[in-house]
């Protein structure tokens, strides 16, 4: 009788379409992801800010704490800037992001991931994706194309133009000038050719050329051209070509999260895990979330991973992976 009892229970739930008890639908709702603004209306053009709240499953383990779009944002969206979640004593995870509307309406906010996995069999990555929410964003001016006011039309001036004569006078004095500094000028003295540097030999060891190519990365000054994200990139890239030639690890191959899994023991003391992925983070931030540090954050970006490099060549060990 009892068995057939808990058949007709689980047939019940079947037909109503609710979990039994111990399927895997169970532990997924021991998960969320809560994105709220922090304002229901917003004029065009204006940062929004998005409140993240993430509660995970005790068995949950997340590989980032920057949540990234999912998919391609929509026309009229910008990213302005994400910052890194903080877990609270509470086990949950709570952080920040800015957008920007260029569209009127009742906008959808963009879906949020977070990848995670789970210590249980059959689960070794997954994807944690926001809930909905909802902007309703207006335009600047009312609806209507109203009419200017207090805006009165031009009158001519009855007062005499005299700025074309006065700019006459002074192209002829500058003219002059001229004129009379090349009768007075000697001529030039012919400099002496420089002498050609020798050609210095190219640096031996990976951390030599690491080093070369993170002055050269500092001299190019891309953040001032307003290149931020080449400099980050090119950062990045010396770190990871540092990896592959000093400790045999394919790091240009691997993406963020399973390079920081994939660093060996030996360069994981002193926090050189956390500060690998910090810089990764950080990078990641710059090229997808479209994120403009200034000059100064760029410049403190290559000194974190200068000391860094100088930290994994100093331990025990390193660089003897591939001589």
């Amino acid at each position: 009788m009892r068995r057939s009892g808990l058949v007709a229970v689980l047939s019940i739930c079947l037909c109503l379409g609710l979990p039994a008890a111990g399927t895997a639908q169970v532990q997924v709702n021991n998960q969320s992801f809560e994105v709220t603004p922090e304002v229901a209306r917003a004029t065009v053009g204006d940062s929004v800010t998005l409140r993240f709240r993430v509660r995970l499953d005790e068995r949950d383990l997340l590989f980032d704490t920057i949540p990234q779009p999912v998919s391609e944002l929509p026309p009229g969206v910008r990213l302005l800037s994400i910052e890194k979640m903080t877990r609270m004593p509470d086990r949950i995870f709570h952080g920040t992001a800015r957008l920007a509307f260029f569209r009127t309406g009742r906008r959808p906010v963009p879906v949020f991931g977070l990848p995670f996995m789970r210590a249980v069999k059959g689960l070794g990555r997954g994807m944690l994706t926001s809930d909905s929410a909802f902007v309703e964003i207006v335009p600047l001016l009312p609806a209507g194309n109203p009419s200017l006011k207090d805006i009165k039309e031009l009158e001519p001036s009855r007062r005499p133009n005299f700025v074309p004569v006065v700019l006459a006078a002074a192209a002829a004095l500058i003219l002059a000038a001229v004129l009379v500094h090349r009768r007075r000028r000697a001529p030039p003295l012919t400099a002496p050719a420089p002498a050609a540097a020798a050609a210095s030999p190219p640096p031996s060891t990976p951390y030599d050329r690491a080093l070369a190519q993170l002055e050269a990365i500092e001299r190019a000054r891309w953040t001032a051209l307003g290149e931020t994200a080449r400099h980050y990139e090119a950062v990045i890239d010396v770190v990871r070509e540092y990896l592959e030639a000093a400790e045999g690890v394919p790091a240009r191959e691997q993406t963020s999260s399973e390079l920081v899994w994939a660093l060996p023991p030996h360069l994981t003391g002193s926090d050189g895990r956390d500060r690998l992925s910090d810089l990764l983070q950080e990078a990641d931030l710059v090229k997808f979330a479209k994120y403009r540090p200034g000059g100064a954050a760029a410049d403190e970006f290559l000194g974190r991973a200068r000391a860094l490099l100088a930290q994994w060549h100093a331990a025990p060990g390193a660089e003897l992976a591939i001589r």
